[in-house]
């Protein structure tokens, strides 16, 4: 489960900064030397890129990412999740009160 956000996080930041340099896929695609359906499987977070690949990424994007960056945004995704669990089952307690 928490590898999920963490694939969501990575890949909203590849992507965010992609669109911020107004780069194509396909540009990117070509200096990190990866696929364009390996791209958007990272931007949609459906892969974690490896270390090296991150790091070819990050000199493509020119993107001085830290480890910070990733865990506060891993952080607050993780938290919101937990949240809305948490009210789901207060619902779902709700409703079986109800039936009782």
């Amino acid at each position: 489960m928490e590898f999920e956000f963490l694939s969501e996080v990575i890949g909203d930041l590849v992507r965010r900064r992609r669109k911020e340099l107004n780069l194509a896929q396909a540009d990117v695609c070509r200096y990190a030397h990866i696929s364009q359906g390996q791209l958007s499987r990272i931007e949609n977070g459906l892969r974690i890129p490896s270390l090296a690949l991150m790091l070819r990424l990050c000199h493509v994007l020119k993107y001085d990412i830290s480890i910070s960056d990733i865990f506060d945004k891993f952080s607050s995704k993780d938290k919101k999740s937990k949240k809305g669990k948490k009210e789901d089952d207060e619902k779902k307690k709700g409703k079986e009160g109800e039936k009782s």
